[in-house]
């Protein structure tokens, strides 16, 4: 039950921040989103213990909740569909935007 609690505790925060980062590569997200995890968790149990507030299950739900926070907010980031494609260009302004350069 434990290290059922503990993978727990340490995957789903992970999860919500590798959420976060589309753009790197999957060593580097795994790298960021793990260490992200565990500073969620340390800052949450110290911010507990210094409100006085500490209990393991008030702290898993802490962790919880920021980490649907952060699930949400990667979720809003990404676009519902595609950005449009540019329009054609048209070959007779490439040609005039190039006239300068061979005028007198």
């Amino acid at each position: 039950m434990t290290a059922l609690l503990a993978l727990l505790l340490f995957a789903v925060p992970a999860l919500a921040c590798a959420s976060l980062l589309p753009g790197l590569d999957p060593v580097g997200r795994l790298v960021v989103s793990t260490s992200a995890a565990i500073v969620i968790v340390a800052g949450t149990a110290q911010i507990m213990l210094m409100l006085g507030a500490w209990s393991p299950g008030a702290g898993l739900i802490a962790v919880l909740t920021l980490s649907a926070a952060l699930a949400t907010a990667g979720r809003a980031r990404r676009h519902p569909h595609p950005p449009a494609p540019p329009p054609p260009r048209n070959e007779a302004e490439d040609n005039d935007e190039d006239a300068w350069l061979y005028q007198d």
